[in-house]
């Protein structure tokens, strides 16, 4: 079997230079053909079937196994070490040979093949869990990342407008979030995805900023894409820029709906917006059979402006489900969870 070609070199530390950030791997062409014909003979089931999708996970795990070639592997085990590099891009990637129209309602057409499902499931659960909420997307573990008509203007994934660097989910728990995204190219002409680390948040940040930032004086309102969104939903007090126990700088931020709750906090707020306009980011256009993947607590993400079709899957993607099963006494198979039951009291602490 080929192996992949590595088309850019490793950068474990996270920091964004032009030639290597983030790490690209391309599929050779032999392993995605037999990869979409063997992918086209499964079919995506009715995931709250938790059996059902068992079995489909299972089956997804097996093909990724056969057809991502051993070094890819390496490199995504790596990635998935909790010091890995913070983003990589696979390109390459099978496609479903036919593409139903793009949903303009945000919820997977019916009749839409199964092959692009199987390769995110197939990647994520060698190494990790699919997480979704059931308060976003009917609970599905991939998500249809498409305009919506009437949400053009929203900063969200339904939108058209230009999406400021954020993070997913900021709102919950770090302990109930997800600690990493998968953007899957369908159909996208031209948008482009763009990210900075936290490193180099904190390499530009002043001494002061940082220190502020690195308190937990700032409060995450949920995003427009949940069900219970504008009913003041939000996080307990947090800080937005941090190094962990290990020295890795982590970031959380809501981008545009963040509570400062200090007027130094409102400060260090508006010192971090004037900054993120001033650095350089990486841009990946996740087209056709391309996935970006990346830790949302390394990485701030945004979104150009959408000027013409785009049709996005994500899925996010954690190491373990098991905090999440027993804090809500849900099966042992579950990774769909209410989120407004996470937010409560003595799920804080």
């Amino acid at each position: 079997m080929a192996s992949v070609q590595v088309l850019s070199p490793p950068n474990p530390q996270g920091v964004p230079q032009s030639a290597a950030f983030p790490l690209t791997l391309r599929l050779p062409d032999w392993n995605r053909q037999e990869w979409t014909r063997r992918a086209l003979a499964l079919h995506f089931p009715d995931y709250k079937d938790l059996a059902a999708w068992v079995e489909f996970r299972d089956a997804s795990v097996r093909l990724a196994r056969e057809f991502l070639p051993l070094t890819s592997r390496q490199i995504l085990g790596d990635f998935f070490s909790p010091e890995g590099t913070p983003a990589l891009v696979l390109e390459n990637l099978p496609v479903d040979p036919v593409l139903p129209p793009i949903p303009n309602n945000g919820m997977r057409p019916a009749s839409k093949q199964t092959v692009s499902e199987a390769v995110i499931t197939g990647i994520l659960c060698q190494w990790g869990e699919v997480l979704s909420f059931c308060n976003e997307k009917d609970g599905s573990p991939v998500h249809e990342v498409t305009p919506i008509a009437g949400m053009e203007t929203l900063q969200s994934n339904a939108g058209r407008v230009r999406f400021g660097f954020h993070s997913d989910n900021a709102f919950l728990p770090s302990w109930f979030r997800q600690q990493g995204i998968l953007l899957y190219g369908l159909l996208n002409q031209n948008t482009a995805t763009t990210m900075v680390t936290a490193e180099q948040i904190l390499a530009a940040a002043s001494p002061g900023l940082a220190a502020t930032l690195a308190q937990p004086t700032f409060r995450h309102a949920c995003p427009a894409s949940y069900s219970f969104a504008g009913t003041s939903v939000h996080s307990a007090p947090c800080p937005i820029l941090w190094r962990d126990e290990r020295g890795l700088a982590r970031v959380s931020a809501a981008s545009s709906s963040i509570d400062p709750m200090t007027p130094e906090a409102a400060s260090a707020l508006e010192g971090l917006r004037k900054l993120l306009e001033g650095l350089e980011p990486a841009r990946v256009v996740v087209s056709p059979g391309t996935a970006l993947l990346f830790k949302d607590d390394r990485v701030l993400h945004g979104r150009d402006a959408v000027n013409g079709p785009r049709w996005l899957q994500r899925a996010y993607f954690t190491d373990s489900l098991d905090l999440l099963r027993e804090v809500t006494s849900s099966d042992a198979r579950a990774f769909s969870f209410d989120a407004r039951a996470l937010l409560s009291p003595r799920n804080r602490l």
